[in-house]
């Protein structure tokens, strides 16, 4: 009965229950907290790819959240566009530069900048693409 009174529910309603629906990966790497996070498959190979350094050691849960955004960074991330993550009291973002092609594999550089307490750490790499969805560092 509703619907016959309001053609315009049937326009709006698809819209907003597809707002509802719209899972934002970028935003998965926003959460905080101590909890473990699962990583894509893809993702896995970036461990080990965040260098520690004298003055920023991450925790596992702030690597995991680090790897989660420099995956998403490099697999979805638009050119220069930082991809935000934070977790116990580190944050950081990533920024993916251009794809560029290197024989048969795509390549992406990225700056990662760390930040915990008044440290702040930069971190220039590239990673090429060895899968579908898998990225290797390279430097």
């Amino acid at each position: 009965m509703l619907l016959r009174r309001s053609p315009l529910l049937l326009v709006i309603l698809p819209l907003l229950l597809a707002g509802c629906a719209n899972t934002n990966l970028v935003s998965l790497a926003r959460l905080s907290g101590p909890q473990p996070i699962p990583l894509p498959e893809g993702a896995l190979a970036l461990r080990g790819s965040i260098a520690p350094t004298q003055r920023v050691k991450l925790s596992p849960a702030a690597e995991d959240r680090a790897i989660l955004a420099e995956y998403q960074a490099l697999q979805f991330g638009g050119v220069g566009q930082p991809v935000p993550w934070e977790a116990d009291g580190f944050r950081g973002q990533f920024v993916p530069t251009q794809l560029y092609r290197v024989g048969s594999q795509d390549c992406r550089g990225f700056t990662h900048t760390i930040t915990h307490r008044d440290s702040t750490v930069r971190q220039v790499g590239t990673a090429c693409r060895t899968g579908e969805d898998r990225w290797t560092p390279v430097s």
